[in-house]
């Protein structure tokens, strides 16, 4: 610890990394209490109860790691979004290693890492607890390895590379964007060498073996992840016109993008930078396939810090005599620009204030999230109304819970009609109550749901009692959610007693029928 602190006295470089990694997860640990759970955190904390290789909608790395938090932690808000400040830091240490990488000095590492801070996309990604934090990262770190396999010419790091990727495959099926746009640089240029070299098929089977459990698993399901893929282009990005993507990661990048366009650029054209072409090759063959595929603008964040590194360094390189005091007038309002936009990339603000904040704002700041996914434009982020109401709603469920008799509690059902969301905070948030975990057919609670269900009372929650007064003879609104900044609002829960048909039988047939869809015959 004595050498690792002299080193970064003696190096004053690595002295202003550390101390941008420092103020990475300084900014996260300040904030990433402030507002509740997200829907999607709340899932990917359950699967950590329910390890296996695979889930209905992400591979099973997310599991893994929520098991780990877990059995350390427990149920702790904090540390739940500890792993991705963690990996926002690190995220921070690799950039510095490419910039010095690159031989550049101080200033492009201040540029390079003050863009990668305050871009609202990067603030998001990292405090919330979801695959895309470690996506980020990863791609990161295998362009990064990439680009140290290249610069030395040591076919040996495809071993490293390809276990990389393996891990990221496990974590989300988009790094293949990443895989497409690599081979297709190293293949159209001189670099097609390496994909000759005996380690480059190593890593293939390594690749494959690591993977080969989601694989099988995915098989057995009858590809969830294809079905999956289906709905989401139906239902969000069949939404999305060509114009959405660009003017979505710009919105995520703020000023930012000016950075990385920069650095982009002189990959592409600058003769002195040739020998690292194959980069912005990837670079931009990764944001074209995203493009055609009507992607979301945070799809393509990971290809951004390894921009915004090399940004920093041409930025430092180019930007010199009678262009630098406009470089640095450039970078001044880029930054601004960023930093004005923060408040829609961190839980800084209450959500009134923050309604107000996108009220003041939105005519000069173009703000992520406020296209929400089902095609409506709001004034008010889908993130953040993802992130409130599911302590209200578990206290509702609470409430009649604990109206029910012993032996009823015994025998009572907390079911959500699709809504991942609503199961996730009962099992988070109901945890301080004692309410059971709760069932659903939707997303991963699936496969968690049971066969069977035991006669007794049902807590319903949704907008309205459906069909449910053919079961029941005896239905009572609990209470709704009225919080205008919820995503549910209008969400009501039902106490549903005195069966007048066999309420058992009827789950049991449509559970068998919901969980078909997943059983290969």
């Amino acid at each position: 610890m004595k050498d690792f602190i002299k080193n970064l006295l003696v190096n004053r470089y690595w002295a202003v990394a550390f101390l941008f990694a420092a103020a990475k997860l300084l900014i996260h640990f300040l904030t990433n209490t402030s507002y509740e759970l997200h829907r999607d955190e709340m899932l990917y904390f359950n699967m950590g109860e329910h390890l296996s290789a695979g889930y209905a909608t992400v591979p099973p790395l997310i599991g893994f790691l929520a098991m780990l938090i877990n059995r350390i932690f427990g149920f702790s808000v904090f540390w739940i979004r500890f792993l991705p400040a963690l990996m926002g830091a690190a995220s921070v240490y690799i950039i510095a290693s490419i910039v010095k990488d690159l031989e550049g000095g101080i200033t492009a590492l201040i540029i390079a890492a003050l863009s990668y801070l305050l871009a609202p996309g990067f603030l998001l990604v990292d405090t919330l607890f979801t695959p895309n934090a470690t996506e980020q990262f990863i791609w990161l770190l295998a362009t990064w390895t990439i680009f140290r396999m290249v610069r030395t010419g040591n076919p040996g790091m495809w071993i490293s590379t390809g276990i990389i990727i393996s891990i990221g495959f496990l974590n989300k099926y988009s790094v293949l964007f990443l895989v497409a746009g690599m081979f297709i640089a190293l293949l159209s240029t001189s670099n097609r060498k390496l994909l000759s070299s005996k380690y480059f098929y190593l890593s293939l089977l390594t690749g494959l073996v690591i993977i080969s459990p989601n694989i099988v698993w995915q098989y057995f399901h009858c590809w969830p992840v294809i079905s999956h893929m289906g709905e989401l282009k139906s239902s969000q990005l069949d939404l999305m016109g060509f114009s959405d993507f660009p003017v979505s990661l710009f919105s995520f990048c703020q000023g930012s993008a000016f950075l990385w366009v920069f650095g982009l650029v002189v990959l592409l054209f600058f003769r002195n930078e040739r020998q690292y072409r194959y980069l912005g090759v990837a670079s931009v063959a990764i944001l074209i396939l995203f493009f055609l595929g009507r992607g979301k603008g945070y799809y393509a964040l990971g290809a951004i810090p390894f921009l915004l590194a090399f940004g920093g360094y041409a930025f430092e390189k180019y930007l010199s005599g009678n262009l630098r005091i406009a470089g640095y007038i450039i970078f001044s309002v880029s930054i601004l620009m960023s930093a004005s936009a923060m408040p829609s990339g961190l839980p800084v603000m209450s959500h009134s204030s923050y309604g107000r904040y996108i009220d003041k704002t939105r005519r000069f700041i173009i703000h992520p999230f406020l296209d929400w996914d089902d095609g409506t434009k709001n004034s008010f982020s889908q993130v953040w109304a993802d992130m409130t109401g599911w302590k209200e709603l578990a206290g509702l469920v609470a409430e009649a819970y604990n109206s029910l008799s012993v032996t009823e509690k015994k025998s009572c059902t907390v079911f959500c009609e699709r809504n991942y969301g609503c199961a996730g905070a009962i099992n988070f948030y109901g945890e301080e109550y004692g309410l059971p975990e709760a069932v659903t057919f939707h997303e991963s609670y699936i496969f968690w749901a049971p066969d069977n269900i035991p006669d007794g009372p049902m807590i319903f929650i949704y907008r309205d009692i459906k069909d449910l007064d053919k079961y029941f003879g005896r239905i009572v609104e609990v209470g709704s959610i009225d919080n205008r900044y919820f995503r549910e609002k209008g969400l009501k829960v039902f106490l549903c007693s005195e069966p007048v048909t066999d309420v058992g039988a009827a789950y049991q047939e449509l559970a068998r029928s919901e969980k078909s869809r997943y059983i290969r015959i």
